[in-house]
């Protein structure tokens, strides 16, 4: 049985999905194919000098979607990624034979440990894998507008549901993939609060290590050291670096980061999880920039403001 991973993202979200993909590669030891869909003409130039020789990159056009394309003139740039995801997963399960898997993994996780400890929950009758934010108590209205599911990590086991199921999404987020919370609308999110009582083969994760993210970091204690973080004594498989910022610092691009837009954490979590993500991801846009491929940071801090938002705890050196 092979795995085949895809991931998508453009030049803004490149240093994460390479951080990501290099996780992956370092945890997962079956049998696997790396996809990546290309959001914009220089990716992939970038994945060909910095990424693997197996990896293959596709582009819009190069899947053949002329549905697909056409919203590629209509939509904002964000709600076309969103709209690109399903369809990226559908044209995935249709390339692969049945059996195999197809997981798509948002640029921005990144693996502590092997997704296969996550996959072994669909055992030999499950066709569909996905997981629940599992808000923290301060975050729960989130739910309504944001999805009880999140879409970072879908895993499908290719068959005749995995196939009706991408074959629905792909096409309601082409009719629709807007963030319009008061009408119950999160891009490509919100779709998957139905699929419960759709699929029958469809199992809802139980690993508390899968799907760690801001949203629910507050919930757990956490601990473990920075190669194997763990919440509640269950080791992190990923992390969700949703709201991550790179932060450039009086000209010193990406010194710094603030771990989570719009978030408080505790000195343990920010040690453990957040400060080598944030060294890795300063590492990867050092080797970009030699390469000749610009990574802008996300912000930039005057020297006297970086300090403040240090000393109160705000902001993380990326060193």
């Amino acid at each position: 049985m092979t795995v085949h991973f895809c991931t998508l993202f453009d030049m803004r979200y490149a240093t994460r999905g390479l951080a990501m993909l290099e996780s992956l590669h370092a945890s997962f030891k079956g049998h696997m194919t790396v996809t990546i869909l290309a959001m914009d003409d220089r990716v992939p130039a970038l994945i060909q000098t910095m990424g693997r020789a197996e990896w293959k990159v596709l582009t819009v056009d190069m899947m053949g979607d002329a549905e697909l394309i056409t919203t590629r003139n209509t939509r904002p740039h964000r709600e076309f990624c969103w709209t690109c995801a399903p369809a990226f997963s559908a044209h995935i399960v249709n390339q692969s034979k049945d059996g195999d898997l197809v997981v798509y993994v948002d640029a921005d996780l990144f693996f502590f440990g092997s997704p296969q400890v996550l996959l072994d929950e669909l055992a030999d009758d499950g066709t569909i894998l996905i997981h629940e934010h599992r808000y923290s108590a301060d975050r729960l209205h989130y739910e309504p507008s944001s999805g009880r599911f999140n879409v970072g990590f879908v895993a499908f086991r290719v068959g005749d549901e995995a196939r009706s199921c991408v074959s629905r999404w792909r096409q309601q987020v082409l009719d629709k993939c807007v963030l319009d919370p008061e009408n119950g609308y999160c891009g490509d999110q919100g779709y998957l609060n139905e699929w419960p009582s759709l699929y029958p083969g469809l199992r809802i994760l139980k690993n508390l290590g899968g799907g760690v993210a801001p949203w629910n970091l507050v919930t757990y204690t956490v601990g473990g050291d920075a190669a194997q973080p763990v919440v509640d004594d269950a080791p992190v498989v990923f992390f969700h670096y949703h709201a991550f910022r790179t932060v450039s610092v009086a000209g010193l691009a990406h010194i710094a980061a603030i771990p989570a837009w719009g978030y408080d954490f505790s000195k343990s979590a920010k040690r453990l999880l957040f400060a080598n993500y944030a060294s890795r991801i300063r590492k990867i846009s050092y080797q970009a920039r030699k390469a000749g491929f610009m990574t802008a940071a996300d912000t930039s801090h005057p020297l006297r403001d970086a300090i403040r938002s240090w000393l109160g705890g705000n902001l993380i050196l990326a060193i």
